[in-house]
């Protein structure tokens, strides 16, 4: 456990691919689909010190986080989902943003999540490979975009970005777009 926090806590200072989500968009996101609703949620990249795993825990939601760096090196690609899982949430690694897409959509298929909600960059929306996965499931897509940059803990202003949150089967939602 000591030996997985020093690289968690070196992963942190290097790695561009971790980015803390601060609690108020945790929060907004909370709201906005009525996260007490789901019975089973999935955090596959959040460690200890996730604000989503931190407001789960004050809401007293039942869920299970996974991080590369946990007790058990859980990694998304290669483990299942919790049984029952009806939610998987995350702000996810931006660089492996395709794969991670992709993927979510397979664990979709295969009927072992039934919604998901990832915090993305909004040129996660561009090119023709992203457009045809979420072509193929518009009938229960919804995006949500910031009006506003999103500053993300720990990061300087450069990268700070335009982000959205893309939604799928999500029953508060109601529309395919939205502002925030």
């Amino acid at each position: 456990m000591i030996q997985e926090n020093i690289f968690y806590e070196m992963d942190k200072q290097n790695n561009p691919d971790h980015v803390a989500t601060t609690r108020h968009i945790v929060e907004d996101i909370y709201d906005l689909i009525d996260i007490s609703s789901f019975k089973m949620i999935w955090f596959p990249f959040d460690n200890y010190d996730s604000y989503f795993k931190l407001r789960a825990d004050e809401l007293n939601l039942k869920y299970k986080a996974t991080h590369i760096f946990d007790d058990c090196g859980n990694d998304f690609f290669k483990m299942l989902p919790p049984e029952n899982c009806d939610l998987l949430i995350s702000n996810p690694p931006f660089g492996q943003q395709n794969d991670i897409i992709k993927r979510t959509f397979e664990l979709i298929d295969k009927g072992l999540i039934k919604s998901f909600c990832l915090l993305l960059p909004l040129s996660t929306l561009e090119t023709p490979t992203r457009a045809e996965m979420y072509e193929k499931y518009i009938d229960k897509l919804s995006i949500i975009i910031f009006k506003k940059r999103i500053k993300f803990l720990g990061k300087k202003t450069s990268f700070n970005k335009g982000c959205c949150w893309i939604c799928y089967n999500i029953p508060k939602l109601k529309r395919q777009l939205y502002w925030i």
